[in-house]
């Protein structure tokens, strides 16, 4: 008992945390994220590799049981973090590390007594009618193949190709539990070998989720309360700032990822335009190149001009359809914005109610639901280690989106 101690008081000094926001907890993700890396506790790449998983945003009954099965993925020692409420972030680690010295957390679900062994982010197994959004009997998919393989993935069914051949189809979803990943954003991936053939995308929210964080001074002068032009534009900046990082991470390139990090949430806390561009500068310098970087991202989800403004994309994303399109594009799109923007964060007058858009988005946001009806036809045909940087590169906010599916696509 003496060695066990104490190898569980060794394993909880520094432990690896998965972190997973769902719609709603933004502004707890945020905290969090900035208190881990002040205590420099490593990120968890999967369930297998946490010691710590960290919840953030209300779960409510569709999301719970995909919790469970994310939750049921985390090897013991094990300790579950949700709701941080009014409660510092460092408080809530500091008792999240000693739980895991002292054996960790013994339940096996979080809320819900299903017990299945599904991936995370699947609330269903592929072929059986799915009433919460996700792949029913349309959309051209093979059924009937109940039996799974280890790990919870469907066995394949059959289907063709486009030079007309029967190759395996394999359901896989994506998201909502994933770390760096849009909160409450599903996406159900039907593969040829590694290419995606068939994307349908839909949202998941828990119940009462009246968060806007990224849009909060908007909504605050279209109440008719107090908020600056600079307030604003200080949320546009730390916005951009957040994709990118989360980008970055998605991309492996965690060190610049780190310093977008902590510039996001300087920012957030009030930090002058003079304090943060001078390392803002370094680091579009050393972004922009990056040969490593552009050689990940150059073509991928490539979304023309015309298109886009069909869609009615707006913000960065459709300037970024006017160069190229691709996720390098909008990444450089992102870097551009933060770039002009900045300057303002600082400018005391006053937020016009006129500006305020009370629909879930703020002009020249690209977190919306135009952005979500084009993401399907960005992900026919690309490798599924791209679809991530696809997705990311987007960053679409779907809190304002009621549950439903968005659109699907098909690759045939």
């Amino acid at each position: 008992m003496g060695l066990t101690g104490s190898l569980l008081r060794f394993g909880a000094g520094r432990p690896h945390v998965l972190l997973a926001c769902v719609p709603g907890g933004t502004a707890e993700r945020l905290a969090v994220e900035a208190e881990l890396r002040r205590r420099g506790w490593p990120d968890a790449v999967s369930p297998a590799d946490a010691d710590i998983l960290v919840l953030t945003g209300p779960i409510g009954a569709r999301l719970t049981p995909m919790v469970d099965r994310l939750w049921r993925q985390v090897p013991k020692p094990r300790v579950f973090v949700h709701g941080l409420g009014a409660v510092a972030a460092s408080e809530v680690l500091d008792d999240a590390r000693r739980r895991l010295a002292e054996g960790g957390d013994t339940g096996e679900v979080i809320g819900s007594e299903e017990q299945d062994s599904n991936v995370p982010g699947d609330d269903h197994r592929s072929g059986e009618p799915d009433d919460e959004g996700g792949h029913g009997d349309e959309g051209g998919h093979d059924h009937g193949h109940g039996m799974e393989m280890p790990g919870g993935l469907s066995m394949a069914g059959r289907g063709p190709d486009r030079d007309g051949l029967q190759l395996d189809r394999l359901h896989v979803p994506l998201g909502p539990l994933l770390p760096d990943w849009p909160a409450g954003l599903r996406v159900q991936l039907t593969l040829q070998g590694d290419v995606v053939q068939e994307a349908q995308v839909d949202v998941l929210r828990g119940n009462g989720v009246d968060e806007d964080f990224w849009n909060e001074p908007w909504r605050r002068a279209a109440a008719g309360q107090e908020a600056t032009r600079g307030e604003g534009i200080r949320r546009c900046v730390a916005a951009y700032l957040d994709g990118l990082a989360k980008l970055l991470r998605v991309a492996g390139w965690s060190d610049p990822a780190v310093g977008a990090g902590r510039l996001r949430d300087e920012v957030l806390a009030g930090a002058r335009a003079d304090q943060v561009t001078p390392r803002l500068r370094l680091l579009a310098r050393r972004l922009r190149r990056a040969r490593t970087l552009r050689w990940l991202t150059d073509g991928l989800g490539s979304l023309s001009a015309g298109r886009a403004e069909e869609a009615g994309v707006t913000g960065p994303v459709l300037r970024a359809s006017h160069s190229g399109g691709d996720v390098t594009a909008r990444w450089q799109a992102w870097l551009a914005e933060i770039e002009r923007t900045l300057p303002a964060i600082d400018d005391p007058a006053a937020l016009p109610a006129e500006e305020a858009l009370v629909q879930g988005s703020f002009d020249e946001d690209p977190r919306s639901a135009s952005v979500l009806a084009v993401l399907p036809e960005l992900l026919e045909g690309v490798e599924l280690a791209a679809a991530r940087l696809i997705v990311a590169s987007l960053d679409p906010d779907v809190t304002a989106l009621e549950d439903r599916v968005v659109t699907e696509v098909s690759g045939d």
